[in-house]
Order: structure tokens, then sequence, then C-alpha cells
């Protein structure tokens, strides 16, 4: 009998045990207790849109820590107490933001890589409303639609909607051939994804480019506003310059008609003076080469007054020999006293 009891008293402490465990995990899951070490932070919102204690501190989706509690600054600031884990590093430069968790309006604070500086920020540490984001208000958003709906006619809408239905009927064919030639021309854009995509690259490096010119950039637009502004104080003296122009050039126009008619004959005689020339290329080469002495020797004979002494001392004809040649016969000519070559 004594045995019986006993085993049922341990039995009864095994089924009580085990009882409290599975009572203590389902309030380890349920009330999502942390018994691993913590660091402590502050972050400050301009608005903490209905986060409240006990929400999530989450890095890219991953769990990492619990908001601990909120308070009010006498400036209507609102601090953000949260833990995370002590395998977390934050730097001076995280950034902090209220993410909404499900459509319910649930909320949790989520912390981002800010950049820049990797200076650590100590466990206590805060991180400023430069550097935090509040949630979207979806309220207000939707509120801000409400004059909007207040304005619409439920007639009216109810005419139009009419309308697109009358419209779209018996349009079956026509829609789908619509819809193919979308899902085509969409195709063809995803096919070509590697061009749009460098297209974004060049573009992207082209702006960097003027981004890194922009001092060069803003001179060069406040001299085109110079320029612009000193063109529009001589409004004036610029119309007037327009007008003599026109008229110099009527005047410009009337010439070249009246030199029109004879240019072709000066054309045409400036060829055929280029072709004697070419064909007595030798002679007119010794005429421009002996001209400058010939000139010398002019200026000489005339220092003596306002007449000029000629001397005789050849005669040469010049007549045409076969082929159109020119054949040179000296008639006289004397080699002596004035004429001695010199």
């Amino acid at each position: 009998m004594k045995e019986n009891l006993k085993g049922a008293l341990w039995r009864l402490g095994i089924f009580v045990l085990v009882c409290a465990l599975a009572l203590f995990a389902t309030m380890m899951v349920f009330a999502e207790l942390r018994f691993q070490n913590v660091a402590r932070y502050k972050a400050e919102f301009e608005n903490v849109s209905l986060l409240k204690t006990g929400d999530f501190v989450r890095i890219a989706g991953v769990e990492v820590g619990k908001v601990q509690g909120i308070s009010l600054k006498p400036d209507s600031i609102a601090v953000v107490e949260f833990t995370t884990d002590e395998s977390v590093v934050l730097t001076t430069n995280t950034k902090a933001a209220i993410r909404y968790d499900n459509l319910i309006g649930d909320r949790y604070l989520e912390l981002l890589d800010g950049g820049g500086s990797v200076e650590r920020l100590a466990p206590g540490g805060v991180i400023p409303t430069s550097n935090t984001e509040p949630a979207l208000d979806l309220d207000s958003l939707i509120g801000g639609f409400r004059p909007l709906y207040r304005a619409l006619d439920p007639e009216q809408m109810n005419a139009l909607t009419g309308q697109l239905i009358h419209a779209f009927q018996a349009q079956g064919a026509t829609i789908g051939s619509f819809l193919d030639q979308a899902a085509a021309f969409t195709n063809t854009i995803a096919d070509r994804d590697q061009l749009i995509g460098q297209v974004i690259v060049n573009l992207n490096t082209v702006l960097g480019s003027l981004s890194d010119e922009s001092d060069r950039l803003d001179q060069m637009v406040g001299n085109l506003s110079e320029l612009a502004a000193g063109l529009q104080a001589r409004k004036d003296e610029l119309s007037d310059g327009l007008a003599r122009v026109s008229t110099h050039t009527g005047a410009m126009a009337s010439l070249f008609a009246e030199m029109r008619p004879p240019l072709p004959k000066v054309v045409h005689e400036t060829d055929r003076l280029s072709g004697n020339v070419l064909a007595d290329y030798d002679y007119v080469d010794y005429t421009l080469e002996t001209l400058p002495d010939a000139y010398q020797a002019l200026n000489r004979h005339g220092i003596f007054g306002d007449f000029f002494s000629f001397y005789l001392c050849d005669i040469i004809l010049k007549i045409n020999g076969k082929g159109g040649n020119p054949v040179y016969v000296k008639v006289a000519g004397q080699d002596t006293g004035r004429c001695t070559p010199k």
C-alpha cells in the first residue's frame, strides 16, 4: 500500500513539474522574454506615431531588442528608450525609423545604417531627431482626401461608371489587342534591361560630372543672367542696330543685283587672262623678276626734273612662230656707251 502511494506521488510530482515547465515556456513565448545581456539606448522623435512599450526593435527585419519606455520632453520631443543585444553595434550616424508592422496599425522601431562616421555609439547614447523618422500617419493621409470625397456626387459617379461600362461593352477584342501590345511592349523593355541600365549609369555619370562642376555652372548661369540684363538695358540700341543692318542688307542686295549681269563676263575675261599668263609663264615670271630693277633705273632717270631721258639700245620684234610660240627678232641694237651691259 505504501509503495503504491509512493509511486503515485512520484508520478504526480513529475506531472506537476512538466506542467510547470510547459507553462513557463508558454509564458516565455507569449511574453517574449529575453535572458541575454542587452544595451540601452534612446532615440528622439518629433512624433512616435502610436509606438508603444514592448514593440520590437529590428535591423534588416531581424529582431534585436524591444522598446522599453516612451517619455515626453518639455519641448514636445518624444524620447523612446529601447534595448538591443550587446552584439549589435550602433554608430553615431545610426538612424531610427518607426515602421508599420501590419495593417491594423502596429509599429516597430527599425535601426538603419546612416553611413559616414563609424564611431561607436556608447550604451546610453541618444539618437537625435536629425537621424530619426516617424511613421507615416495613414489616418491623416486618408483624412486629407475627405474634402474630395465630400465633393463627389454619387449620381455623377454612377453616370460616369455607366458610360465607361457602355464604352467597354463589345470592345473585348480591341481591349485584348491593346493588352497584348502592352505585354509585348513591357517584354521588349524587359529584354532591354541591360541597355536601360547602361543608360541610367551613363546619366548618373553625367549628373555626377555636372555636380562636380556645380561652381562653374553657377558662374555660367550668373554670367548669362548678367548678359541678359545687359541686353535688356541696351535693347533700344540693339533694335536700332538691327534696323540699320536690315537697311544695309537691302542696299547690298540691290548692289549684288546690279553686279550680277556683268559678273559672268568678268569671270570669263579673268579665265582668259589667266590662260594667257599660264601660256607665257616664263616671260611673265622674267618681267616680274626684273620689274623692280627697271623701276629703280626709271627712278634714277627722273631725279633731274619732271622729264625722262630715254636712250634706244635695242629694237626687238616679237612675232608668233610655229604652234603659237613667240619668236624674238633683234632688229637693231648697240652695246656701247650708255647701252653697255653691266
